[in-house]
């Protein structure tokens, strides 16, 4: 009886091993002939079953607890994104882009653009739209002058348009409320707040002298030295840069 179990189990593993959410659908279609043909010679008609039942279990178990880590990851990711996740991003944390598209088809999230989903139920907030602007023009891209002040509520601007700068050139299709600007920015001028890939503060303030007004480039470089956003010994220089030009 052991010798069968494990012939069985032997028979069995590469079938199951390709089992969907539609599992025991399968198994019933796919064993069911073989399960008659080996009690019918053998006779251990309830051991037989046992085991069957055993492996269908152990394969469907499995997959459970790797659906729910896929998903766990995604939403991890997500919340450190404000809200969004990339296929790129899940494939760092050994989420393959092909599960992506499963977990999106089966509810939960939702595909925005090309390789690029919104997680629902966590809530971005007031910055998830400068992160979807940015994760959708794609690798290297990052804010850039008065967008990086609107992030920062600096300088009273309310730009209608996102600005995001890439070194690349974009081929996908973007909305009306991303405006793409080609640049190539000095890497020590680029950084990161909020997990939102942009330029420095500083260089924000320095891009928009001669388009907003000086008295708010001031206030705005005196406030985000307060809120450690501009060294103090960066300051002087910014100052004297947006005096000149009134």
């Amino acid at each position: 009886m052991e010798q069968i179990r494990l012939q069985l189990t032997e028979t069995l593993a590469p079938i199951l091993a390709e089992v969907t959410e539609s599992m025991r659908d399968h198994v019933a279609v796919t064993i069911a002939p073989l399960l008659d043909e080996v009690v019918r010679s053998s006779g251990f008609q309830e051991s037989i079953t046992e085991a069957a039942r055993a492996i269908a279990l152990r394969a469907g178990v499995e997959e459970a607890i790797e659906r729910s880590g896929y998903r766990s990851a995604l939403y991890a990711l997500a919340a450190e994104h404000h809200g969004y996740v990339t296929t790129e991003m899940a494939k760092a944390v050994g989420v393959p882009s092909v599960e992506v598209r499963k977990l999106a088809a089966r509810g939960g999230m939702s595909n925005v653009a090309r390789g690029l989903y919104r997680v629902d139920g966590i809530d971005g907030g007031e910055r998830a739209p400068y992160a979807e602007a940015v994760l959708r023009v794609g690798e290297h891209a990052h804010l850039v002058g008065d967008s990086v002040l609107a992030l920062h509520d600096l300088a009273l601007v309310n730009p209608s348009r996102i600005k995001v700068g890439t070194p690349r050139r974009v081929r996908r299709d973007l909305p009306r409320s991303v405006q793409l600007v080609h640049a190539r920015i000095d890497p020590a001028d680029l950084t990161e707040y909020d997990n939102i890939p942009s330029m420095t503060v500083a260089r924000a303030i320095r891009d928009s002298i001669g388009s907003v007004m000086p008295e708010r480039l001031t206030d705005a470089l005196e406030r985000a030295i307060d809120e450690g956003l501009v060294r103090r010994r960066d300051a002087s220089l910014l100052r004297a840069e947006i005096g000149a030009a009134t």
